[in-house]
């Protein structure tokens, strides 16, 4: 059995688990407000985070808002995640340092 495959199953399995818990605690609920929502597309195996924007997001003027500054910046802090790309929503790179560097430290979670 090859242990390093697996232990590299292992490593994507527990970091998909924690993006799901993620999105379910403190994202979801916020977009659920506005009548919203985020799938997950995909996890690749290099920790690019693939979502897509459902239900009033979709046709939202502030989704690369939503996007860059609430939804990139908390799932960039999960380990193992390398970058989050949003479909639908095109952004540069530059526009993404730029975010990230303005609201480092900031923080959106929401209190449990």
């Amino acid at each position: 059995m090859n242990t390093l495959g697996s232990a590299s199953v292992d490593v994507r399995h527990r970091t998909r688990l924690i993006v799901m818990d993620v999105l379910e605690s403190e994202i979801r609920p916020l977009l659920k407000i506005h009548g919203g929502g985020v799938d997950l597309l995909e996890l690749s195996d290099d920790g690019v985070l693939r979502l897509e924007f459902q239900g009033a997001c979709r046709g939202c003027a502030l989704q690369s808002v939503t996007y860059a500054i609430g939804i990139r910046q908390r799932l960039l802090e999960v380990d193992g995640i390398t970058d989050v790309e949003m479909k639908g929503v095109r952004l540069s790179k530059a526009a993404l340092g730029r975010t990230a560097a303005l609201y480092k430290g900031y923080s959106f979670r929401i209190a449990r």
